[in-house]
């Protein structure tokens, strides 16, 4: 008799329990547990984080390309403006190129034969709105010893802007320290 009993009020209280339609499933499931906000359920990046990571990883490879042509460039060769067309016209804006090939000696490159930029190392990469990137860096420069052993030879601090400029990031801003 006592497990007819128990049987009965375990069924029972299961029925009393169970909401029948959709409605009484969320004010029942609310009363008791509170459900998460929309936000905490999405288990995907939002766009503009996503966005910004892929432009971010975009600035970063145009100034780190940018960086491994500087050598290519002689500063002080007859054919100056040519080599910086050349070498830096898919890395930086129009206006910039413009005033490089005007006056090489505003422009990064090679200046002696040794020793000679490598490349950019990147400190930090600062998003300062939707298409603009402050970068800040250290062009290193490396002799026959460095490419042999390891090292640097000479840091010299930059300070870049990359803008987006028709779909593409750009550099439209370039200073070195002297």
């Amino acid at each position: 008799m006592k497990h007819i009993i128990l049987a009965f009020l375990l069924t029972f209280s299961l029925v009393a329990c169970t909401p029948s339609t959709p409605a009484q499933v969320t004010a029942s499931h609310t009363a008791t547990v509170p459900l998460p906000t929309r936000s905490i359920l999405t288990s995907t990046p939002q766009p503009a984080a996503a966005g910004s990571a892929a432009e971010e990883i975009e600035v970063r490879n145009l100034v780190e390309n940018f960086g491994k042509r500087l050598q290519d460039v002689s500063l002080l060769a007859p054919d100056a403006a040519q080599e910086i067309q050349a070498q830096f016209a898919e890395f930086v804006s129009p206006a910039l190129l413009d005033t490089w090939m005007k006056a090489a000696s505003k422009a990064p490159g090679r200046v002696v034969s040794s020793p000679w930029p490598d490349r950019i190392e990147i400190t930090t990469l600062l998003r300062e709105s939707s298409d603009r990137y402050e970068i800040t860096g250290s062009v290193v420069e490396i002799t026959s010893l460095e490419v042999a052993s390891g090292g640097t030879a000479v840091r010299i601090p930059v300070r870049m802007v990359a803008q987006k400029v028709a779909d593409r990031w750009l550099i439209t801003e370039y200073t070195q320290e002297q």
